[in-house]
């Protein structure tokens, strides 16, 4: 009872990223192959299906786009989303809209975005994936520092309109960790304490 469901499309048509968290790994992947047009086709049956649902609070309508999608492209998706998410039944007030900002990076590109076009729809959010383990910066990222940065992460939270952080980890990197020894707990404890701090400025979730 008063369980919630986010649905979150993983898999645009057409791919939206080369990775795996986008569908299927494949490296020959190239930003021209996402298809919008029937991303959306595959959106407005998804929102029609579950629209009626009262557990679910909330629609992503992409997953981890890459950041070789040019933003602009991105924002015209997003409104278009927007406008087939509440065309298909899903109400604002009772279903949140989330656009992905991925990576953290791209914030301020969004940010300018938001001021030109999002701030006219009604219960939309940036949505945010923050993890601390894949890449190889952060196999060079002490203990200390990936505290800080999840410390931090309310500063970047804070600067958004309105937000969500619907993916995050308590995962470092294998070599941190394994050096850790007895230590291990208490420092994931540590950095669950900082993360949840600061996943609280977050708008919604």
């Amino acid at each position: 009872a008063g369980l919630q469901v986010l649905l979150d499309c993983h898999g645009a048509v057409g791919g939206e990223s080369p990775s795996a968290p986008c569908g299927h790994k494949d490296a020959t992947w190239a930003h021209w192959r996402w298809n919008p047009a029937a991303s959306l086709v595959a959106l407005r049956a998804v929102a029609e299906r579950y629209r009626d649902r009262s557990c679910i609070c909330a629609i992503g309508v992409a997953n981890e786009p890459a950041e070789t999608l040019d933003a602009r492209q991105l924002a015209c998706f997003y409104e278009d989303a927007i406008r087939t998410v509440r065309m298909a039944g899903m109400r604002a007030g009772e279903v949140t809209v989330l656009l992905p900002v991925f990576t953290e990076a791209r914030v301020d590109e969004f940010l300018w975005i938001w001021e030109q076009n999002y701030a006219k729809y009604d219960d939309v959010a940036f949505d945010l994936h923050l993890y601390q383990c894949f890449g190889d910066w952060w196999k060079r990222v002490s203990l200390e520092q990936h505290l800080k940065h999840a410390e931090e992460r309310a500063e970047l939270l804070d600067r958004l309109p309105t937000c969500c952080v619907s993916e995050w980890s308590l995962a470092m990197p294998a070599g941190l960790t394994a050096r850790m020894g007895e230590d291990s707990k208490n420092a994931y404890r540590r950095f669950a304490q900082k993360q949840l701090k600061s996943y609280e400025v977050a708008t919604h979730g």
